[in-house]
């Protein structure tokens, strides 16, 4: 489905500049998505492992929630489980999110981290695998037990894709790289037209406040560098085509060898 008239009456509510940057970030992402490989070809021929990290990242607007939710769905049909790796978040939780929904909430102490929904609960430095920001402003953590686990049994991964690619291809506190034990796969809107649209249609009636329309394009922004760093990597994608969220999840599922 082609949301392509949507798509221009929604731009209508941005200013000639603001139009025209959407617009040649629509272009580039097409550009972008046309260099990956398609997920199920790309590691096919890959031996299929017992242990290791699963991992998906996508752009603002690919549906990832969504899609991971179908996943969710197959594999209880599968009779299978994939335990999360929960990222430690130093943000505040959101009105809809809640605790390990989606993060580990923690707040900063002078030497690590409490949990705010589990205040007996904290978190030193040995404790932290990887510390890094996945967006300005927002800092994460992921926990070196979720890593030595994710040795011995395969475990699910969310975040960025720069991160993803550090600790593929990076020793960090005497655990090795992951390499060929992590399955990335980037979820893609179809296009870069519905790519945008979808983000745009979240909250139409907000985009008359310049401060709303500020973020939708730092959203976009930070969607595409982290495009362009796949294409570069030759990350393998699954196309989240428009009602066919189910489809999209098979594919994660098969990419991932499950």
């Amino acid at each position: 489905m082609s949301h392509t008239q949507e798509f221009e009456q929604l731009l209508r509510s941005f200013d000639p500049a603001e139009q025209e940057t959407l617009r040649s970030q629509a272009d580039q992402y097409d550009t972008f998505l046309r260099q990956l490989p398609e997920a199920a070809a790309f590691y096919d021929d890959l031996p299929v492992g017992t242990t290791g990290i699963l991992a998906l990242n996508g752009a603002s607007g690919a549906g990832q929630s969504f899609v991971m939710d179908e996943v969710k769905l197959l594999l209880k049909e599968m009779n299978l489980t994939l335990p999360r790796i929960y990222l430690l978040a130093t943000r505040g939780p959101r009105p809809n999110e809640g605790d390990r929904d989606p993060y580990i909430f923690a707040e900063e102490l002078g030497d690590g981290y409490r949990d705010i929904y589990h205040p007996s609960v904290t978190y030193g430095p040995d404790d932290i695998y990887y510390f890094y920001q996945s967006r300005p402003g927002a800092s994460n953590a992921i926990l070196r037990t979720d890593m030595e686990e994710a040795r011995v049994k395969k475990m699910y991964l969310e975040t960025v894709i720069p991160t993803l690619l550090h600790i593929k291809t990076t020793a960090i506190g005497g655990l090795p790289a992951w390499g060929d034990l992590m399955r990335i796969v980037y979820l893609a809107a179809p296009d870069g037209t519905e790519w945008i649209f979808r983000l745009l249609q979240r909250q139409p009636e907000k985009l008359s406040d310049p401060a709303y329309r500020s973020q939708v394009l730092g959203r976009t922004g930070s969607s595409l560098d982290d495009l362009k760093l796949a294409a570069g990597n030759s990350i393998p994608v699954v196309l989240n085509r428009w009602g066919e969220a189910d489809q999209a999840a098979r594919e994660i599922i098969s990419a991932w060898g499950l």
